[in-house]
């Protein structure tokens, strides 16, 4: 591991030096590093591929005028592909080539869940750095369904808020989160009385802290997880398709510094990989829409409000009169763009729907599965009109 990391720094600087971003540009390169280490050429190439990736971060962020350093990996660590190593299947047990005629072996601590994953694919990569080691299994993806039903969801700091439409009507929903802004500003309040209490000892505050960021790191994600598979799987259920907005955060934007902390700190991103991986996972249909103006759109007329206009938590239209929820008014609008821009092949599955406003507006939000277990249940609730 320790080899592997100076390879990949030296082929961090030779790939600078030399305004190098192909693959192939740095093979000679990785044959005169197998040479003088003494190692398999692939685990050599391999250190090559990830010093790029690091190098192209790199020059992505002087491009954007941003002050940082050369890369440098500190730690030890190996990255190896599939022709170097093989897992059992029974076992665990782990053999790694190092050179010709040599190998490494090593045992995994697996449990039945572990096996049964690497059971399911096929291992293609193997991780490993000083505490853990991280396999990456390759799956076919099963092909998507026609849906029967849309579910399109307003992404919100405390919840996913919209409706959800179907031939039998359109129902309000939300998928509710609050535990997740609360670990976050109780971990932001440890972290700033620790930074001040050993503001004298860098060493010490600068561990602790990272100590702190990943435990609020691990509580958040796990939370995540929970609203995901839940998600994922009640739209399964009901063999919907799942509609999210595609943000882009602005920066700035006469913000305060605490609205600047919540938004950074804001897991939208992190929660929509996590939908979207476990639905292609089952084979859920997920369409991304653009979420310009959504929340300052009325879904009856078509009416903008003002760019610097404040909507409240009640959207009116001072055209139309027309008053709902703002969340809920977000949801509306992300619905009508999705059957606006859903494939011809789901178009005829959801057999011409069109979204009728003025059935929600004496609807109220209802959950979309039982936050107490993972399994979700379908779609449920009082349905509007439906034309």
């Amino acid at each position: 591991m320790q080899d592997f990391r100076l390879m990949v720094n030296k082929s961090i600087r030779f790939a600078m030096e030399n305004n190098l971003t192909a693959k192939g540009s740095l093979v000679k390169l990785a044959q005169s590093m197998a040479k003088e280490y003494h190692l398999n050429f692939q685990h050599a190439r391999t250190a090559t591929e990830v010093a790029l990736s690091l190098s192209k971060g790199h020059r992505r962020r002087l491009r954007k005028g941003k002050e940082c350093k050369l890369p440098y990996v500190y730690k030890p660590f190996l990255r190896a592909d599939d022709s170097t190593f093989h897992v059992s299947m029974e076992n665990g047990h782990v053999r790694l080539s190092i050179r010709a005629g040599e190998w490494s072996g090593f045992d995994l601590i697996l449990s039945s869940y572990h096996l049964d994953a690497l059971a399911s694919g096929k291992v293609k990569q193997l991780t490993l750095n000083e505490k853990k080691a991280v396999l990456v299994i390759e799956k076919e993806a099963p092909e998507q369904y026609v849906p029967s039903l849309v579910i399109a969801l307003d992404t919100n700091e405390r919840s996913l808020d919209g409706v959800s439409l179907s031939s039998y009507g359109v129902v309000p929903i939300t998928v509710p989160f609050p535990d997740v802004s609360i670990v976050q500003h109780r971990h932001f309040v440890r972290r700033r009385k620790l930074a001040r209490k050993k503001r004298r000892d860098r060493r010490v505050g600068r561990m602790l802290l990272s100590k702190e960021g990943k435990r609020e790191h691990d509580r958040v994600s796990q939370r995540l997880h929970l609203v995901s598979k839940g998600l994922v799987r009640a739209a399964e259920q009901a063999q919907a398709a799942i509609v999210l907005e595609d943000l882009r955060l602005p920066r700035g934007g006469g913000r305060g510094r605490r609205m600047r902390r919540r938004i950074s700190s804001w897991p939208q991103r992190e929660l929509h990989r996590q939908i979207e991986y476990k639905a292609e996972e089952l084979g859920v249909p997920v369409i991304k829409v653009d979420p310009r103006y959504t929340s300052k759109t009325c879904p009856r007329c078509g009416e903008i409000k003002q760019r610097r206009s404040r909507v409240g938590r009640v959207f009116v239209c001072d055209k139309c009169g027309w008053r709902m929820d703002r969340q809920l008014n977000a949801g509306l609008n992300i619905c009508r763009t999705a059957l606006a821009e859903l494939p011809e092949a789901m178009r005829r599955g959801l057999g011409g729907l069109r979204l009728d406003p003025d059935a929600l507006a004496d609807d109220t939000m209802i959950l979309l599965y039982s936050s107490g277990s993972a399994g979700a249940h379908g779609v449920s609730g009082r349905p509007g009109n439906t034309r």
